[in-house]
């Protein structure tokens, strides 16, 4: 069963309002087919398949399930392709929701939605009130083809952050942090850049029993390390996972020895960020940003007269802002930050693993922060349907969608509507769009030159070719 999408049309109401009350905001619902975005992928589709199929060339290529991917994202939103339709039972107003496509990494819509049921679900079920710290691992481009094409290292390399982070709480205070760990594979200027984003709490939970005999949940604040502790915990993680590329066979022994000895090691791990125990909507933020799609529409624009993209990259060792780009290799940049299919992005490590004792009374006390919350704020509705399309638009724009503008009360599911004659009769009667999105088909230079997909179409291993990334000389 698809899903129900993050674009919904509404139509007139039938009787009047039967309350004398101010109209309450109306959702607007998105329009996929002025998406620019969207019309960028209808128009060159086409081609960007006929390039993915040619014989190999130096640029890396995303893998062919790209394309099946991207032709789904063209459906996202679109009423012709099915559509749910909600009734007031009051007054018989009706609203449209189109399916959504639901494309992890690719679609920015249903990756906003992804990204608010994860922060809804962390700040309401799992994180309690204490102060938390955001731990940054990046790990140099030599070693980023590696981690791309064995989908299993980049939970490794989690795996390795959180282990040294336990450790050097451990060292400090008694008890065990609550770690939630986010794998990114985008840079600011669309570039394939696997890293990690770890929002950990600074400081340990433990459980101590009161004069009543129970036990209850306390948290002690930890600082966080200095420079010479920092720069350890670097070392030990470089250490283990080059010892693990080694023993893969992705790096020869005397290459891993060699980086090893090198000043300049390309790994980093940022730790400034830090907020306060009371400061829940920046932590709502701080989960917001470890969690946010790959793709922001604010900084694309597209020229389809042209045939240029430009996308508004993040400024970074001079390079300027602006990028020019073709449609093919835009949706080749794109394409490959699709994610590995059935690999968690995101962690739960230490007082938040999954057998952890202490997560019960982590849970139990953020659910009880929630509580009080809702109760200075009266926001009850949100906290019941947290992980609805509705919700999650209410916590972005706050305007819940699905409340009738007359009469303010819950719309109600009637049909799900996925035959094309019902469809059409129903969208024209209602005056809303009903054609289907139009492609423009491959040049036909592109047409010709179509293959058989290969077997070797993920990233070039030639560290060389990969993304313009120069290899250190033998001198070095």
């Amino acid at each position: 069963m698809r899903a129900v999408g993050s674009a919904a049309i509404s139509v007139g109401c039938n009787s009047a309002a039967r309350h004398n009350l101010p109209a309450p905001r109306e959702y607007r619902a998105r329009n996929p087919l002025k998406n620019p975005l969207n019309r960028l992928v209808r128009d060159n589709l086409s081609e960007f398949e006929a390039w993915v199929k040619e014989a190999p060339s130096g640029k890396p290529r995303p893998h062919p399930s790209a394309i099946t991917a991207l032709e789904k994202f063209t459906e996202c939103g679109v009423l012709r392709y099915g559509a749910v339709r909600y009734r007031c039972p009051e007054c018989g107003h009706d609203v449209f929701v189109a399916f959504s496509c639901k494309r992890r990494g690719l679609c920015p819509s249903c990756d906003a939605k992804r990204s608010a049921i994860i922060v809804a679900a962390a700040l309401d079920r799992l994180l309690p009130p204490a102060r938390y710290r955001q731990w940054v691992l990046v790990i140099p481009k030599r070693l980023r083809y590696f981690i791309n094409s064995r989908p299993e290292l980049a939970g490794y390399l989690s795996k390795l952050l959180a282990r040294e982070i336990n450790r050097y709480l451990k060292r400090k205070s008694d008890g065990v942090p609550a770690q939630l760990h986010f794998i990114q594979r985008f840079g600011g200027a669309l570039n394939l850049h696997i890293h990690i984003h770890a929002v950990v709490s600074d400081g340990t939970f433990t459980l101590e029993a009161n004069v009543m005999g129970s036990r209850r949940l306390q948290f002690r604040p930890v600082e966080g390390p200095d420079d010479g502790e920092l720069a350890e915990m670097v070392r030990a993680i470089r250490r283990k996972l080059l010892r693990r590329l080694s023993r893969l066979g992705c790096l020869p022994a005397e290459v891993a020895e060699e980086m090893l000895k090198w000043e300049n090691s390309g790994f980093s791990l940022h730790k400034e960020v830090v907020i306060s125990q009371h400061n829940r909507p920046a932590l709502e933020r701080l989960l917001g940003y470890c969690s946010r799609p790959a793709l922001s529409l604010k900084r694309l624009v597209y020229a389809a007269k042209s045939k240029v993209v430009l996308y508004r990259a993040e400024r970074h060792d001079g390079r300027p802002g602006m990028m020019a780009l073709s449609p093919v290799e835009f949706l080749r940049r794109w394409g490959l930050l699709l994610p590995p299919p059935r690999k968690n992005l995101v962690h739960y490590y230490g007082a938040l693993a999954p057998r952890s004792p202490l997560r019960p009374a982590l849970t139990a006390q953020a659910v009880k922060e929630v509580r009080r919350v809702e109760k200075e704020e009266r926001a009850e509705k949100l906290q019941n349907r947290a992980r609805s399309w509705a919700a999650c638009l209410a916590r972005v724009f706050e305007v819940f969608p699905l409340v009738c503008p007359k009469c303010r009360i819950d719309l109600k599911p009637v049909a799900v509507i996925l035959e094309d004659k019902e469809l059409v009769r129903l969208l024209n009667h209602f005056g809303l769009p009903a054609e289907f999105p139009q492609s423009i088909p491959a040049a036909p230079q592109c047409a010709s030159k179509r293959g058989p997909p290969d077997e070797d179409c993920q990233v070039n291993p030639l560290a060389d070719q990969y993304d313009n990334i120069d290899p250190p000389s033998p001198e070095d």
